[in-house]
């Protein structure tokens, strides 16, 4: 205001002015919160199948809100992994919130988003909540994984609604718990190496070598439970999945959406959903190898790895693959692999290139159909339209009366945040460097270099 029009205000009040200009694009958020019902009913007439559930306390103020698109769960159930990740993230509207997260991963090993909600935390009863409507949806079953954090609220609520499925912990969540209990680099980049190998032998020595170099770390590590964090003991089928960085990209690609008011959330993220259906519906279409386009670069370079190795054939479905004493064994009967690289991921490892080569196999054939370019395309089939003007919406009478007030939410003193405080685990570490040598690792105040002067 001051360099463009020369106008001297202070910052309380080009805040309010900024203010009043978003309620004048997106309306207010009390205004958002009744216009939710109708919002919801014109969704569900434009996408068939869509699921939205308004849950109201006694007063008839919001209390919960879940979202999944008839599109996405059925592109789920039919062409994707049974691996679902679950996350969180707080809002920055007036009225607060949490937006959790159903994420799962297609054939290119992209991000696929399930199911949305909004409550008021990250609490037992709100999670429960969450995935209850998130069963009535996915069911359960045995090969069902969730991937999470070490929330206690989410592994309850899994243990009393997905009793028959398995649940496994984020890798990164728990390397983040080893930096902020100030454990050494040496115990995090052995946690590492033994939470992602598939050797089970491997992990028990990667576990010597923990407890040698710090017996805090080991215990701790002990306590969260081995099979609930590394890949080698996990009971279940994981495929390569270790990390929670869907649900964390999808809340980083939101961040801007967080402080709309409810209402225009919801239609920016059926927007972005159009978006992405499209998007990788399009690339899907265009990819014209028996594989998605990324799971066919790493078969390449998995075959490419195997070339190298010398191969025996045992008997008909067995053969031996390895170099000197380092070898494996394959059976192509149950499409299994010593090295269990093949059996876990469902992808040949390069002992499984190796041998089918020398069997005469096609390498696609030891491919899970979920890498196929055609399960790729059929998770994107169906289109997510849009919502019609306002002016046009035609919606019953019972839903215009419905009244829903926002949630009575105690606003604290000062300017709302619009940065996350970020934690000292998430800081890059940068080498300062000296403006009177050049170096790196000190300042100028500190330096003792001398001054190489340059010849006139």
């Amino acid at each position: 205001m001051k360099r463009e029009l020369g106008v001297q205000i202070s910052c309380n009040k080009a805040r309010r002015g900024k203010v009043a200009a978003l309620h004048m694009l997106h309306g207010t958020p009390e205004d958002s919160f009744q216009k939710l019902s109708s919002y919801c009913h014109v969704l569900g007439e434009n996408n068939p199948g869509t699921v939205t559930h308004i849950e109201l306390d006694s007063r008839d103020r919001f209390h919960y809100f879940f979202l999944d698109f008839g599109a996405s769960i059925r592109g789920y159930m039919q062409y994707l992994r049974p691996v679902v990740r679950v996350d969180g993230s707080h809002l920055k509207v007036p009225y607060k919130g949490t937006l959790l997260l159903a994420t799962a991963q297609d054939a290119n090993k992209q991000i696929y988003p399930l199911a949305w909600g909004i409550v008021d935390s990250e609490t037992n009863r709100y999670w429960m909540w969450f995935m209850s409507n998130l069963k009535d949806l996915i069911g359960d079953s045995d090969e069902l994984v969730f991937v999470s954090d070490r929330k206690r609220s989410i592994e309850r609520a899994i243990t009393h609604l997905f009793p028959l499925s398995r649940h496994c912990c984020c890798m990164w969540h728990v390397e983040k718990n080893l930096i902020r209990r100030h454990f050494n680099a040496s115990s995090i980049l052995l946690f590492k190496r033994a939470a992602t190998t598939y050797w089970v032998e491997k992990f028990e020595r990667l576990m010597g070598q923990i407890r040698r170099v710090s017996e805090r770390c080991y215990r701790y590590l002990e306590k969260a439970g081995f099979s609930f964090w590394s890949r080698a003991l996990f009971v279940g089928d994981r495929y390569n999945i270790m990390t929670n960085n869907n649900a964390e990209s999808l809340n980083s690609m939101l961040r801007h959406a967080h402080s709309l008011p409810i209402t225009c959330l919801v239609e920016h993220i059926r927007k972005t959903m159009q978006r992405w259906f499209y998007k990788c519906r399009s690339n899907a279409t265009a990819c014209s190898t028996i594989l998605s386009s990324r799971m066919e670069n790493e078969l390449q370079t998995t075959f490419e790895a195997g070339t190298r190795l010398r191969a025996h054939e045992l008997t008909s479905s067995l053969t031996q693959v390895g170099i000197s004493n380092n070898t494996e064994i394959v059976d192509f009967s149950d499409n299994t692999c010593t090295c269990r690289e093949f059996q876990l991921n469902r992808m040949p490892c390069a002992h499984a290139t190796r041998g089918a080569t020398l069997s005469s196999k096609s390498l696609y054939d030891l491919c899970s159909p979920y890498y196929t370019s055609e399960y790729w395309r059929g998770a994107y089939m169906e289109v997510i339209y849009p919502v019609t003007q306002e002016v046009d919406w035609v919606v019953p009478y019972e839903i215009l009366g419905t009244h829903i007030l926002p949630p009575t939410v105690r606003r604290p003193p000062g300017r709302p945040p619009t940065r996350r405080k970020r934690a000292r685990y998430e800081f890059t570490s940068q080498l300062r460097k000296c403006t009177r040598c050049g170096r790196l690792g000190h300042n100028r105040t500190t330096c003792s270099n001398p001054i190489v002067s340059q010849a006139t």
